[in-house]
C-alpha cells in the first residue's frame, strides 16, 4: 500500500521532507510550496482531498490552518522543532561562533519542553528569551520579539522556525539562524501518517450486514406457511434484495422466518448511500413490495460482532414506534435512521477543478463522483472500464461512453492499453484521475 501524502512548507523544509521521502517506498509525496500564510488558504481550498493525509513543515502553518478550520488534527500533523533538529541547530551556532553562546532568542516552541530538553542533557547555562506558541502567531510579532532582545542586549543571535521572519531578520542585520524539521522527526511522522491513511483503508472494510425483519400487522414474522399472496410479495421483496446486494457488491442469505441479511463492508455501504439514504432505500422497496418490514444495519471487524449488532439494530426498531431503520456500529451506539433526510457525506468531496469542469460543461456531477469516490475508497492508482461498469451496473457501451465523456472533459486520462491476451475485441483502456489542469 502506497500513501499519498502531501507536504505543505517553505522550499528550504520541503527539501528536507522530500529527501526522507524518496527514501520511505511507502509514500508517495506531492509538495506545496508557500511564503505567505495567506496562500494556505487556497492550496487547502483545492488540494485538501486530493491525498489521504499532510505533513506541515512546522507548527506555525499547521495551527494556523487548524484554526481556519481547513484542515483536522486526524488529517493532518508536523514534525516537532523542539528536539533533534534545535540541539543540532544550537550546535552549529556553537561551531560557527567557535565559543559558548549563552543567549538566544527562540520563538514557536514550547516553553516548558525546552526547559526540560536542556535541563536532561546539562545545558543550563544556555539562556534562551522564548517566545511561547500558543497558536498561531503573526510573523511580525516575532519578528518584534527578536529585535527588541537583540537590540536590548538579551541574546547575541536568534534561532527562528520561521522562514519569513529568518529573512526579515537577515535583512535587519541581526544574526539568525533557522530550525527546521530532523529527518528522524520526519519520518517519525511519516510513520504516524501512514499508520493513519492504513487505518481510514480498514476502517471502509469493515464488515458491514443490512438485515431486513420481515412483520405482519405489526409483529415480527416468524411465519412458515404463506399464502399465495404473501408468497408472491416475498419473491418480489426477494428480487429487490438482490438488486441491492448486486449494487453493494455483497452476498445475501436467507436466514429463514421472513429474516434476510446482506453482507458487504463499510465502504460499499458508504458508496451506496452516497446518492440516497438507506431510509430512501427501504420506502422504495416498500412500494415495490407492499411488504412491511424493518430494516437492521450492523457494522463490525468480525462477522460475529456486525451479526449481533444487525440483531441489536433489530431488537431497538421494535421497540420504537417511529423507527423502521436501525444502525448499530462496532461501539455499539445505536442510531435511527428512518427520518434521516440528508445523503451520506462522503470523507472525499470533488476536488475544485471537478466541480469547475463538470459546471463549465452543464454535466451532471452524480456519476462522475461515483467514479471519482470508488477510485479514492479503494485507493486505485489505475482502473480500467470493467470496475466502472460493475460499480455503475450499467452495460459495457454505456459505460465507455461516459468514460470518453470524461476524457474529453479532462477529467480522467489513459495512460495505457491492456491487450486481450487470447480474446478477441480491442484493447482494455487504463485510465486514471485527473486531479488538477496541467498547466501548458
Amino acid at each position: 500500500m502506497k500513501v499519498r501524502i502531501g507536504a505543505i512548507g517553505p522550499a528550504d523544509s520541503l527539501k528536507v521532507i522530500r529527501e526522507v521521502a524518496d527514501n520511505d517506498p511507502r509514500i508517495e509525496l506531492i509538495e506545496f510550496k508557500y511564503f505567505d500564510q495567506e496562500e494556505l488558504t487556497s492550496i487547502l481550498n483545492k488540494h485538501r482531498y486530493d491525498v489521504a493525509k499532510w505533513i506541515f513543515s512546522g507548527p506555525t502553518p499547521y495551527h494556523y490552518c487548524l484554526e481556519l478550520g481547513l484542515i483536522t488534527p486526524d488529517e493532518a500533523s508536523f514534525p516537532p522543532l523542539h528536539g533533534m533538529a534545535l540541539l543540532g541547530t544550537c550546535l552549529k551556532v556553537m561551531q560557527d561562533y567557535g565559543r559558548f553562546v549563552e543567549k538566544m532568542s527562540l520563538d514557536t516552541v514550547n516553553e516548558h519542553v525546552v526547559h526540560s530538553l536542556f535541563s536532561e542533557y546539562q545545558l543550563n547555562n544556555i539562556s534562551f528569551e522564548l517566545s511561547s506558541f500558543k497558536g498561531y502567531t503573526d510573523h511580525n510579532e516575532l519578528i518584534d520579539f527578536h529585535v527588541s532582545n537583540y537590540r536590548a542586549g538579551k541574546s547575541e543571535l536568534a534561532l527562528t522556525c520561521l522562514l519569513k521572519v529568518y529573512l526579515e531578520l537577515k535583512r535587519l542585520g541581526i544574526p539568525v539562524y533557522r530550525v527546521v524539521p530532523s529527518r528522524v522527526a520526519i519520518k517519525t511522522i511519516f510513520d504516524i501518517l501512514f499508520s493513519k491513511a492504513q487505518s481510514h483503508v480498514y476502517e471502509k472494510q469493515k464488515v458491514a450486514i443490512i438485515g431486513v425483519d420481515l412483520f405482519y400487522e405489526g409483529r415480527v414474522s416468524k411465519k412458515t406457511v404463506f399464502s399465495f399472496e404473501e408468497n408472491r410479495k416475498v419473491l418480489e421483496l426477494q428480487q429487490e434484495l438482490l438488486r441491492l446486494t448486486k449494487m453493494l457488491n455483497g452476498s445475501l442469505i436467507d436466514k429463514g422466518s421472513g429474516t434476510y441479511f446482506i453482507y458487504t463492508t463499510q465502504g460499499d455501504y458508504e458508496l451506496l448511500t452516497f446518492n440516497n439514504t438507506i431510509s430512501f432505500i427501504a420506502e422504495e422497496i416498500n412500494m415495490r413490495t407492499s411488504l412491511q418490514f424493518h430494516i437492521g444495519i450492523g457494522t463490525g471487524y468480525t462477522i460475529y460482532d456486525a451479526e449481533q449488532h444487525v440483531q441489536l439494530a433489530f431488537e431497538y426498531a421494535s421497540s420504537k414506534e417511529d423507527c423502521k431503520v436501525a444502525f448499530v456500529n462496532e461501539d455499539q451506539v445505536f442510531t435511527n435512521l428512518t427520518d434521516l433526510k440528508f445523503s451520506y457525506e462522503s470523507n472525499y468531496q470533488l476536488p475544485e477543478y471537478w466541480r469547475n469542469v463538470l459546471k463549465n460543461h452543464k454535466y451532471k456531477e452524480t456519476i462522475p463522483a461515483k467514479i471519482y469516490h470508488y477510485v479514492k475508497l479503494k485507493n486505485l492508482s489505475r482502473f480500467t472500464s470493467e470496475v466502472t461498469t460493475t460499480l455503475l451496473k450499467n452495460t459495457d457501451r454505456n459505460t465507455r461512453r461516459i468514460l470518453n465523456e470524461m476524457e474529453q472533459m479532462g477529467l480522467i486520462r489513459i495512460v495505457a492499453e491492456e491487450k486481450n491476451l487470447g480474446k478477441p475485441g480491442r484493447p482494455k483502456k487504463v485510465y486514471e484521475l485527473v486531479i488538477e489542469e496541467k498547466v501548458k
